[in-house]
């Protein structure tokens, strides 16, 4: 996929837009989810989840620490930073 195509990708998912622009330092979901919606939810933790794991498929971001079931740490990968660095070109 060009950068175009995962920047429109990123745009049509609020969500994932919101979790990907957040995660701006390696954090975990339960950090994200506070800096993100301000408090603390099954239903928020699964929304940031889901998001987590259709950027992760994108190869957008990527687990630090991928044998931990909980406590796994996020961050961009490099096609990530030009994705962001694309995205606030167009915005």
């Amino acid at each position: 996929m060009s950068l175009l195509d995962l920047v429109g990708y990123l745009k049509r998912g609020q969500n994932r837009k919101l979790v990907f622009l957040a995660l701006d330092k390696p954090m975990m979901p339960s950090e994200l989810m506070r800096k993100i919606y301000g408090k603390t939810s099954n239903t928020y933790f699964n929304i940031v989840s889901r998001a987590l794991s259709e950027l992760v498929g994108r190869k957008l971001i990527e687990v630090v620490n991928p044998k931990e079931r909980t406590g796994r740490i996020y961050r961009k990968t490099k096609l990530g930073k030009d994705v962001e660095k694309k995205l606030k070109e167009l915005e």
